[in-house]
This record gives structure tokens, sequence and C-alpha cells, in this order.
């Protein structure tokens, strides 16, 4: 039954786009978590302290989850230490790391641009890495389509400027391609929900313990700030469980394309809950392009062929 529901057409794509709202959403509650928690955005330190006590607690649920869940078989075998331990590196640890400093350089402007590059590469080139993955021209043309629509969002007027913070966001995207194939590629060893488990605790207990020994320090502690926290753990596990399953069950370059969308969403939530101005032409012009780009992936008359072999 999961199965079929983390296969299905129409569901994987409404599942998919769910994530990304998700993660869009995370945008302004880490913002406002900053705040909250009385960070400063340019705190280095505070703000890996933070990243690292977040991805701890949501390893930390996980696995105790699946510790009631499971009894003593809940702990990894061997064999799946491997890709947890490299999922939490570029997962966690590097990609975090690498974005938080690059951000903290104040060369955050082409972020959204810049980070979604290498989603551009693994739908254009997911089958190099995936033996069940296939060359499509759509894909390649809607991998396209999909980073132009995160272009136009970030047109702004301002001129193009390549510096050292965005070397790093570049970075930051190979660490997510890196993790990427490694998850699906070790999918036929290790449940997902594991998966994300121990390298989110492993990670996050990583960042946590260089948070702190760079001294990193949370400022304050309320009511607001808990509430806030809860939020983001909880947005932080749903997406990144749900993520896993999907990417178990479906095409990389699919995946990579809705993964487009997180852009837009992050617009749209930061306009709701930091009152940032969203009603931009240009932001119109990129949804439009994004949506045509995951309609031509899932549309395309292969995938068409694909779902009459399968009836």
């Amino acid at each position: 039954m999961k199965e079929r529901v983390f296969q299905h057409k129409i569901l994987s794509v409404l599942l998919a786009l769910l994530v990304c709202a998700l993660w869009g959403s995370l945008y302004p509650f880490i913002k406002i978590g900053y705040q909250a928690f009385s960070i400063n955005a340019k705190d280095i330190p505070s703000i890996m302290l933070f990243a690292g006590l977040r991805f701890a607690v949501c390893g930390g649920i996980l696995v105790g989850i699946l510790a009631c869940k499971e009894k003593r078989r809940f702990l990894p075998s061997r064999t799946q230490w491997v890709p947890i331990l490299l999922v939490g590196l570029f997962t966690i640890v590097l990609h975090y790391g690498l974005t938080y400093v690059a951000l903290a350089l104040g060369e955050g402007s082409k972020s959204a641009i810049i980070k979604q590059v290498g989603f551009l590469f693994l739908s254009c080139f997911s089958f190099l890495f995936i033996k069940e993955e296939r060359f499509s021209v759509a894909k390649m043309l809607a991998g396209v389509l999909g980073f132009l629509g995160i272009v136009i969002t970030a047109i702004d007027g301002s001129r193009v400027v390549f510096a050292v913070g965005d070397v790093l966001l570049l970075l930051s995207s190979l660490c997510t391609v890196c993790s990427t194939v490694i998850s699906k590629r070790s999918f036929s060893r290790i449940d997902p929900v594991r998966l994300v488990a121990f390298s989110q605790l492993l990670g996050g207990l990583c960042l946590l313990i260089c948070g702190i020994c760079m001294g990193g320090r949370i400022g304050s502690i309320n009511a607001k700030a808990v509430l806030v926290f809860v939020y983001i753990c909880a947005a932080s596990i749903a997406a990144y469980v749900l993520w896993n399953l999907l990417l178990k069950h479906n095409s990389l370059a699919k995946l990579s394309i809705i993964k487009f969308s997180e852009p837009l969403f992050a617009v749209l939530f930061s306009g709701l809950w930091l009152h940032e101005n969203i009603w931009k032409l240009t932001y119109l012009f990129a949804l439009l392009t994004v949506l045509a780009a995951i309609l031509l992936c899932n549309l395309s008359p292969a995938s068409f062929r694909r779902k009459k072999k399968i009836t």
C-alpha cells in the first residue's frame, strides 16, 4: 500500500510539492527563530549551534520512534553505517556548514539560484549515477526550464557578481548532489526512515559540538522560541522522511525538477510571515515556468508509454 502511494503518478507529485512547501516554510521560520532565540544572523558559531540542536533533536525523535517500534533491531547493521555517515556528513555537516558561512559573508543574494545548481545537474544527468534512470530530452528541457524559473525569481535589476560566498554555495549544492545519489543507491539495504534518523542525529551532534567549541550560544529562551523550534523540528522530520520515501520509489530526475518549487514556496511564506513584498511580476513568471517544467517532466510522451506498459 505504501509503495503504491509513493509511486502514484499524481500523489507522488503532490507529496513532493508538500515537501518543498515544508522546506520553503523553514526559510522564514528559521529567521523568526533567530530573532526569538536572540541569535545574530552573522554569528556563525551560534547559527551552527542552532542548526545542530535542530537536527540532533529531529534525529533523536526519529531514533526514539524506531526504538519503540522495532525494539532491539532499531540499530543499523554494519553495512548500513557507511551510507548513514556519508549522508550525515554531506547533507547536514558540510551542506549547512558551507551555507551558513556563505550567508554570513553577505553573499547570499543569489543563493536561491546557486543552491539549485546541483538539482539542475541531477535532473539532466541522473542517468549517469543511477542505472534505473533513463536519458530523456524532456527531463533535460524540464530541468533547464525549472532552473530558469529560479533565475527569474532572483532577478532584481542588480549586476551579477561571482564572489567567495557563491563558491561556498556551489560546494554546498554539490554536497546535496552527493548525498542524494548516496541515499538513492543505499535504499536497497537501508530503510529511508532509519537513514534519515541516524544521519540527522549524528550530523546534528557534529554541528552542535562544533558550534559549542567555537563559542556559539543561545541568547534567550521563551514561549515563542519554543513554539517556533517545535515547528521547525516537526517540518524538518516530515519533509526529510517524505522526501527519502519518495526518492526510494521515484525517478531522481523527476524529483529534482519538482525541487525547483522550493524557493517559490520560500518567497510565498516569507511574504506571509515576514511581510516581504511578494507581489512582483517576476514571481508569477517564475511560478508558471516551474509549473511548466513539472508538467513537461510528468506529462511527456515517454511517461505515457511507461504508464501504458504498467497498466
